[in-house]
């Protein structure tokens, strides 16, 4: 039986308010990128919050202006498509879409006001677009950093959404009577789930160089628009949370920033959008490396490659746009195995999967793959089954030195760590072993035990 939804809170307000900023500070994360440039948030952000005994989901949503934002919320009112703009770019109206989605779900709003810059007329025109919706809101004066500023919320009385609550999302003054109200007004709300109830999480991050279809894979994935895809680069800025449960366990897919060439990032948004990129890569239990299979392979995606291995997350390699690949004769499958296997050669354990995120090919198998993976990384190896091994590899191969004359003795091969799993291989004193040893020791425990899709270390240890 499917877990009851949590209730959603939406953050709402005009440009530069301070939304993301108050949307770190209520889920005590540094998920959303914070800068001065307007419309730097695009996709809904999604975080939980915890308080008073009750859970409930927040949602942060796109910077667009306050016409824009308005006819978005009055659309609802009428159930009719929003026009199109003819001036409004692409993206601005992708945010339109994901505003109206994130208010259509929502059991409480907050309406965020800049409290420095006091009532402004965009504040009152959306405050009257927002008592239309019949929606509970909660009027939040930010950016009320110190006492010089608490005069001024009195003003926003005039909006007519009750008392204004007055926070400072930086320094977090405010936040913690703002949840206690908040808490109050919500409806059915849960309380927070027990530790026997929450399955297992598998956390999944979508790498890839800009543009290879990470967010249309996503949207594929989950059979729903939930990020904006375009054709502009770093369309996607902030890593985008998507929970879901799938054959008893949640998953948690990360959409996050395509990730170019060191010197070509460039300094501002794009530079904090890698970094956010390179901390979810840190944290992920399994990663999906994507990849244009109609175009060759570049330094790029080898140096990304090598990035994903040395964190030691689980690795599937998705070889996308299987559509558009051109000559697709009966061998073509083994052509490009072969041609990724030369370029990844530090990745011969990782399962390709080819797709195409526009047509859905081999879409539905890659959640079966990722289980399949994290499964892997969890394996335990008994030592009575590492004892059988280790005999098996000196009758097959005697071990040779890294320096010194004499050859290794081998005492002992055991599992000291999994998730992922390590092993280590005990040896004489003053012995050493060579390197080409280690990789025939991993590719024997690979063909014995399998670690599809995982790095396998190998330490050495003398006696």
């Amino acid at each position: 039986m499917s877990p009851k939804p949590l209730p959603a809170v939406v953050i709402i307000g005009r440009i530069n308010v301070g939304k993301s900023s108050l949307f770190n500070r209520l889920t005590e994360t540094g998920k959303a990128l914070i800068s001065p440039i307007p419309g730097t948030t695009r996709d809904y952000n999604l975080g939980q919050v915890d308080w008073r005994k009750k859970t409930f989901q927040i949602i942060d949503t796109g910077g667009i202006n306050i016409d824009t934002l308005k006819n978005s919320i009055q659309t609802l009112l009428t159930d009719k498509k929003q026009p199109k703009s003819m001036t409004a770019d692409v993206i601005e109206q992708e945010i339109v879409i994901q505003t109206k989605k994130a208010l259509e779900k929502a059991d409480l709003v907050l309406l965020v006001a800049d409290g420095q810059a006091g009532l402004m007329s965009e504040d009152k025109e959306l405050a009257m677009v927002l008592k239309k919706l019949q929606k509970p809101t909660i009027l939040v004066c930010n950016k009320i950093d110190n006492q010089k500023y608490q005069h001024q919320t009195a003003e926003f009385f005039k909006l007519g959404l009750g008392k204004p609550w007055p926070v400072s999302a930086i320094n977090g003054s405010g936040t913690g009577d703002l949840l206690d109200e908040l808490v109050k007004k919500i409806k059915g709300s849960p309380g927070r789930p027990k530790k026997t109830d929450i399955p297992d999480t598998v956390k999944v991050a979508l790498i890839g160089k800009p543009n290879v279809g990470k967010s249309s894979l996503l949207n594929k994935i989950l059979n729903e628009k939930r990020v904006i895809v375009s054709d502009i680069p770093q369309t996607t800025r902030e890593p985008q949370d998507t929970e879901i449960s799938y054959q008893g366990k949640n998953i948690i897919l990360i959409d996050t920033a395509g990730l170019r060439k060191k010197a070509k990032i460039e300094p501002g948004l794009e530079k904090m959008a890698t970094r956010k990129t390179q901390q979810v890569i840190k944290s992920a239990d399994v990663i999906l490396l994507i990849t244009e299979v109609d175009k060759t392979l570049t330094k790029q995606d080898s140096y990304l490659a090598g990035q994903i291995k040395d964190v030691r997350s689980g690795i599937i390699i998705v070889a996308n746009k299987w559509d558009i690949l051109a000559d697709k004769d009966p061998a073509i499958d083994t052509k490009i195995i072969n041609s990724y296997q030369r370029h990844f050669p530090y990745l011969a354990f990782v399962p390709i999967i080819f797709i195409s995120a526009k047509t859905g090919r081999n879409v539905d198998k890659i959640l079966d793959l990722i289980l399949a993976v994290a499964k892997e990384k969890q394996k335990q190896v008994s030592d009575q089954d590492l004892e059988k091994i280790l005999k098996k590899l000196v009758k097959k191969h005697w071990p040779s030195q890294a320096k010194g004359q004499n050859r290794p003795r081998l005492y002992s091969l055991a599992q000291t760590r999994f998730n992922p799993p390590e092993f280590t291989i005990m040896i004489g004193q003053n012995q050493s072993i060579h390197f080409s040893y280690l990789r025939f020791i991993e590719n024997q425990l690979r063909e014995n035990f399998g670690f599809l899709g995982v790095p396998v270390k190998i330490k050495v240890k003398t006696r």
